[in-house]
């Protein structure tokens, strides 16, 4: 019988892909993230693992494990965000957060896995020409690893939101003969199964729960694009700013009036709540942050959806457990 896999999580916020691997038979051992909410929903959800709140860049000392896991901070590589910075006459590379990878690199040495697993936005692919993405791929080719970049709709492994990531996903070359390649989508038009629905996740939910939603006015750049879909579809992306959350599939559709144009109608328009973001995610019960509605919502949108990370981390479970 094949030995259970443990893994360390680095940025690992409430835990989402953490919870994904250990519904795949992985052992989470040690764990650390910044965010104090995060931390306290990661907490009650791992209450038995070794968990650091801090800055990684002043932590010392990382256990060894089989799994590296580290989703680092991926705001500065969003297009809106590379938009802002560019506006105010500055680059990505003036933004120290964005080479958060090299602490990851430097956990890498002493964690010493078989495996590693990156997530990150898709932007980071594009972002200064590549540069960003070629540094880490040619930065775990340097520390022994085989990683390759595979962009990802998490719609396509059973999750019902089309949020459109990049993994990097890395073999360690003594340990290489997994060629590692992502599952075949198991939803939508590839997979054997419809695409999970807002129905599917919200269904029954109070519909105007007070004090669970952002309320704000739409402003004109919320209204630049189409903000809802409708209960028999997935929802759009779950975001951690709270301006920018999807709509609530009640009431009537938006409508287009011209490029970056949209209108609402009717008077059934509400932002989702946080708790509905949540089950969007699929999140476990427990993962509930603390803090303002703002905190709740940024600690939910930066997490990877558990569904999504379980599919990733399979392939690696199947070939260990062949061994």
């Amino acid at each position: 019988m094949a030995k259970q896999l443990t893994a360390v999580s680095l940025f690992s916020g409430c835990g989402g892909f953490d919870w994904g691997a250990q519904q795949a038979g992985v052992k989470i051992i040690w764990a650390n993230d910044i965010d104090p909410h995060a931390a306290a929903a990661y907490q009650a959800v791992f209450p038995r693992v070794e968990f650091k709140l801090a800055d990684i860049r002043e932590l010392r000392a990382f256990p060894r494990a089989d799994i590296l896991i580290g989703c680092y901070p991926c705001t500065g590589f969003s297009v809106g965000a590379r938009r802002r910075w560019r506006g105010r006459g500055r680059d990505l590379f003036a933004n120290d957060n964005n080479f958060l990878y090299r602490e990851f690199l430097r956990a890498l040495r002493q964690v010493q896995p078989k495996y590693l697993f990156v997530e990150n936005v898709k932007g980071m692919v594009s972002a200064e020409e590549g540069w960003f993405l070629a540094r880490q791929l040619s930065g775990f080719r340097k520390h022994g690893y085989c990683a390759k970049c595979f962009p990802l709709n998490a719609a396509n492994y059973g999750v019902p939101q089309t949020r459109k990531r990049v993994f990097i996903i890395g073999v360690r070359n003594e340990d290489g003969h997994l060629e590692y390649e992502p599952p075949p989508p198991t939803h939508g038009p590839e997979g054997e199964s419809a695409y999970a629905s807002l129905r599917d996740a919200i269904r029954g939910m109070e519909r105007w729960p007070d004090g669970e939603f952002f309320d704000y006015p739409f402003h004109g750049h919320y209204l630049t694009r189409n903000r809802k879909r409708g209960w028999g579809q997935p929802s759009y992306t779950i975001v951690a700013d709270k301006h920018h959350v999807p709509l609530h599939p009640m009431g009537k559709p938006m409508s287009y009036i011209k490029k970056d144009t949209w209108v609402l109608q009717g008077i059934a328009n509400r932002r989702l709540s946080w708790r509905e973001c949540a089950a969007i995610q699929g999140l476990p019960a427990d993962a509930i942050p603390a803090g303002t509605l703002e905190d709740k919502y940024r600690v939910i949108g930066n997490a990877v959806p558990p569904a999504l990370a379980r599919a990733m981390i399979s392939p690696v479970i199947v070939f260990e457990s062949g061994r």
